[in-house]
């Protein structure tokens, strides 16, 4: 029998490898958190030497993180690698609205059923924290926080909904914040105060464990997000 006590771990990342990790989520967090902020704006071309020298890394990290980015859809890579931040149209903005309110309205269904006691305590927490965030600062200065609880509380009914098919189709439409597509054809200040009624209309619904309404209440709040002059021919 082979003694393999002193042998080397080969199931864990060697140290190189875990540097190397470790720089490309740093170069994704920092571009991610530019294009959301807007320091990108959309359209802008992403020289990889130029956001190297701006983080402090090399080339082959940012180029990593770029391809993320692309695969997120925060990206658009051409020719050569040459990375541009997307740019979403209308269409675009419709598209994804529509697909996120067919699957959230279907998790929030499935989450009526199965959500937890903490789980609802959490909502009700992230939503109290929103308001209290868009009541301090302003609705023109909320938006970055606003997003990233925003995102929280849609993410935890996805949790709750226990389909982790469901939460992985999710994830990529939920990384991008609502507020990076500035197409809406109303108010900010109007549009956020619809979002919290309707975050409590949809928490009353979890609450009473009531899946018809769940499932409404989630589709009705994101088809209500883009207001569209013309119907989508294909009836979505």
């Amino acid at each position: 029998m082979t003694d393999t006590r002193n042998a080397p771990d080969t199931t864990s990342p060697s140290p190189r490898a875990s540097d190397a990790n470790g720089a490309v989520d740093t170069a994704y967090r920092y571009i991610r958190a530019a294009i959301i902020s807007g320091d990108l704006k959309s359209g802008e071309t992403l020289q990889e030497a130029k956001l190297a020298k701006l983080i402090g890394l090399s080339r082959t990290p940012v180029r990593e993180a770029l391809s993320r980015l692309h695969n997120e859809g925060l990206v658009v890579l051409e020719r050569y690698r040459r990375g541009q931040v997307a740019s979403f149209s209308l269409a675009d903005v419709a598209e994804i609205f529509r697909l996120r309110a067919k699957l959230e309205a279907h998790g929030a269904r499935r989450a009526a059923l199965r959500i937890t006691p903490e789980q609802i305590a959490h909502l009700e927490a992230v939503e109290a924290e929103m308001e209290a965030h868009f009541n301090d600062v302003g609705w023109h200065k909320h938006l970055a926080r606003f997003d990233e609880l925003n995102n929280e509380f849609h993410a935890t009914i996805a949790r709750a909904a226990d389909s982790p098919r469901l939460e992985r189709i999710l994830a990529a439409s939920l990384e991008l914040p609502a507020s990076i597509f500035n197409t809406y054809s109303e108010p900010v200040d109007e549009r956020t105060r619809r979002t919290h009624r309707q975050h409590h209309e949809i928490l009353s619904a979890l609450r009473t464990r009531n899946p018809d309404w769940a499932e409404a209440a989630m589709a009705a709040h994101l088809f209500s997000i883009l207001v569209e002059p013309n119907p989508d021919p294909e009836g979505w």
